[in-house]
């Protein structure tokens, strides 16, 4: 990533606007600084948590209590309706039986029509009672009352009937007798013992209910005054027992303020304290403090690829080995995402400051076993000297970040010292960063193309693909001036798609047998979205995969072996030819090589340009040919600019070339072999 040209206190984001912190960053930014006010405002919150608690807990105590009184009481009520019906309907039904048997004996005596028709009328009213009672009577008492009730009206209608059969024939005096008998006499007891039992048992039942409705009265209200007793003792409790809550609260806010939730190390806040106080005590004494800014390189790839959980163990182990290498007098923070600073105190002198640096680069160049994973970073580190580059800690930490800058500018891996110069080269580094991103999004990027000859007809056969920025206020700008920067800041893969994009759009004014070579970064490498994103894109255009061959380096490929041969796998089953570049530059094995299914080895320029002058470069360019030949695959030189140099590869054996002799990059209407030879732009 690029680095951002200034720092302050604020957490702020890299100069591209990205966001680089790690995950565990944002929860020390949110969680480690919370104020000392915010210990009252807990506490007023658990106050305030536990009487609404307690007000909520009364109000459902009080809604129970009302919600039972009202159901009590409608079911008391209730009890009490059914009493008084079963004290009416039996009074009726006695009243109804007295009634009929007054009518079936005043029938007899007078024999009068009027008498029977009446008691009809009182048999049908006494079936209605008799339905009234089933409904209000228990259900124990129902079946009795049934029973009891039907027998003894069955016997008693059975005489009345033969009471009015004997009167209708004349014989009164036998009416008379069934009416005066004893088993009238007894079935019409029957009948009114029914009636009473019925009502004993509907008005016990009706009590019995009242009663347990009182009883379970007590019972609710008792336990609701000890849900009452209960809340007030949680209450009391929870304010009781909150100051010593909100102490541990304290303790632990003042921890986390000065520390990275992830790593243990002191943070940002804390660095800055600790740094006031040591150039407090330095300049009492006039004595000298060094800050050492230290960045992680290759640490975005690993937590991309292998995700936070890996990158978080990653960052703790940064932070075990940089603890180890520590001595007394010398502090370690975690500043922010994979950025560390050591503040070296003891009136540290510049050879001090260089040698602890070293021993930082060092200790993290060392691969680091991260579960089954075996990942490799490294460090930059940037050093900046208290009094002479700052006299606060936000301006030396902002130096310190400047020489940083420049020592990733110059080599990843290095360090460097501030001087005065790098304020202004980190201002317009960042300002041609941001210019980089606006010409991405307005076009600038456009696509040149270099020829690759058959050395021996110089016919080409393929172009190789090179990206040039017309800069508005700069002009034409070369690769070197902005494919480090475009590395630095994450946008290398979006520039080679969009010069890619620009060279496909060319494609049909140029030869259907060329090939187009593109060259990947090492970056994207271990990018999982290259070939789907590099597919899309052809398919845009309507252009074959095997139109494309796509560049590696050496270097790259060595640097992540496992990414590399992924990579490789999914762009051979894609279609797409791979070529080997700068190839001799790196440290693979031929063991290595053996694995890597690529089709073309590139000799690297630096081995073309000393091919007279260093016999060891015509004997390195003598091996890679006889390495390509052996392999199966042809070799292509680069940087050939005289005649002498491309006869001489091609006696070699150098099958293919590259170079000012045959072509210098140019716009794909100037490319040779389109209507003159390969010579015509050899200029």
């Amino acid at each position: 990533m690029l680095r951002r040209p200034a720092l302050d206190a604020a957490n702020a984001p890299a100069a591209d606007g990205r966001d680089t912190r790690a995950p565990a960053e944002s929860a020390d930014a949110s969680g480690n600084l919370l104020p000392t006010a915010s210990i009252v405002g807990q506490a007023m919150g658990e106050a305030r948590r536990a009487l609404g608690l307690v007000l909520v807990g009364a109000a459902v105590l009080l809604a129970m209590l009302v919600g039972e009184r009202w159901l009590s009481s409608t079911a008391e009520q209730a009890a009490a309706r059914r009493h008084a019906e079963a004290l009416r309907v039996a009074g009726a039904m006695r009243l109804v039986d007295l009634e009929r048997t007054t009518a079936a004996q005043m029938a007899v005596i007078t024999g009068q029509p009027r008498w029977v028709e009446r008691f009809d009328r009182q048999r049908l009213e006494f079936e209605r009672l008799q339905a009234e009672a089933r409904s209000l009577a228990p259900a124990h008492a129902i079946e009795r009352f049934d029973s009891e009730t039907r027998s003894a009206t069955a016997e008693l209608e059975d005489m009345r009937e033969s009471a009015f059969e004997a009167v209708t024939v004349g014989a009164a005096d036998i009416a008379r007798k069934i009416f005066e008998g004893d088993r009238y006499r007894e079935q019409s007891g029957l009948l009114q013992q029914a009636i009473a039992d019925f009502s004993e048992a509907t008005v016990t039942a009706a009590r019995n209910e009242i009663s347990t409705l009182r009883r379970r009265n007590a019972l609710f209200g008792a336990g609701l005054l000890v849900c009452g007793g209960l809340l007030g003792a949680f209450l009391w409790r929870r304010l009781a027992g909150s100051r010593t809550r909100f102490l541990h609260a304290e303790q632990r806010v003042k921890h986390l303020a000065a520390s990275d939730l992830l790593t243990g190390l002191p943070n940002r806040a804390a660095l800055h304290d600790e740094m006031a106080a040591a150039m407090a005590r330095a300049e009492r004494a006039g004595t000298h403090l060094a800050v050492l800014m230290i960045d992680l390189d290759r640490f975005k790839p690993i937590n991309d690829r292998h995700g936070h959980l890996v990158g978080d163990r990653v960052l703790k182990e940064v932070a075990r080995r940089l603890s180890h290498i520590l001595r007394g007098g010398e502090t370690c923070a975690r500043y922010g995402g994979d950025e560390f600073v050591v503040l070296v105190g003891d009136d540290v002198q510049p050879s001090a400051a260089h040698h602890l640096a070293e021993r930082v680069v060092r200790a993290m160049s060392e691969p680091m076993q991260i579960g089954p994973l075996s990942v490799s970073i490294g460090a930059t580190v940037g050093i900046a000297r208290f009094p002479d580059d700052g006299r606060d800690a936000d301006e030396l930490l902002r130096k310190a970040d400047s020489a940083l800058y420049r020592a990733k500018a110059e080599s990843r891996g290095g360090l460097s010292f501030y001087n005065v110069g790098l304020d202004e080269l980190v201002a317009e580094r960042a300002a041609l960063e941001q210019a980089m991103r606006e010409g991405l999004t307005r076009g600038e990027f456009v696509a040149y193309f270099q020829p690759i000859v058959e050395l021996n007809s110089q016919r080409v056969q393929s172009v190789e693909l090179l990206a040039r920025w017309q800069h508005p206020q700069r002009g034409l700008l070369p690769p070197a001036q902005f494919i480090a920067l475009a590395e630095d800041a994450g946008l290398i893969g979006t520039l080679m798609l969009a010069v890619l994009r620009s060279a496909l759009a060319e494609l049909p004014g140029l030869p259907a047998h060329w090939r187009v070579s593109v060259n990947v970064a090492p970056q994207q490498i271990q990018d999982e979205t290259l070939v789907p994103q590099l597919l899309a894109l052809l398919a845009e255009h309507g252009v074959p995969p095997a139109r494309l061959d796509v560049e590696l380096t050496e270097t790259a490929l060595v640097r992540d072996t496992s990414a590399a041969r992924r990579v490789m796998r999914d762009l051979k089953l894609a279609g797409f030819t791979v070529t080997l570049d700068d190839f001799g530059t790196g440290h693979s094995s031929l063991a290595y090589l053996a694995e890597l299914d690529f089709d073309k080895i590139k000799i690297d320029r630096s081995f073309v340009h000393t091919l007279r002058e260093r016999p060891q470069s015509a004997k390195v360019v003598d091996a890679i040919i006889g390495l390509s030949r052996s392999l199966g695959v042809p070799a292509v030189a680069e940087g050939i600019e005289t005649e002498a140099d491309a006869t001489r590869l091609l006696r070699m054996g150098c099958a293919l070339g590259q170079g000012y002799l045959f072509g210098r990059p140019v716009p794909a209407g100037e490319l040779p072999g389109l209507g003159e030879g390969p010579r015509a732009t050899a200029a």
